[in-house]
């Protein structure tokens, strides 16, 4: 019986510990965003609309927009089709 109480304390740290984890990761990950890669996306952004109104360089102002894409969600997973 004090075995499956340890077992079962155990099992809600881990679960709770878990969550905590999870939420501090996920705010992290906000911050993160929102302090570097949202600047750094508008600067892309704005770089490629210069970039677009040259007509030699409108293959750099894609990449550009390209570069924002990644700026604005940087953790993405590939996904393979």
């Amino acid at each position: 019986m004090v075995t499956f109480i340890l077992l079962l304390v155990m099992l809600i740290l881990f679960m709770v510990l878990g969550l905590c984890f999870r939420l501090a990761g996920g705010v992290l990950k906000l911050t993160f965003q929102l302090i570097f890669c949202l600047p750094c996306a508008i600067l892309c952004a704005v770089a490629g609309v210069v970039l677009c109104c040259t007509l030699l360089l409108i293959p750099a102002g894609i990449g550009c927009f390209k570069l924002m894409g990644w700026f604005l969600n940087p953790f993405k997973c590939c996904v393979l089709h």
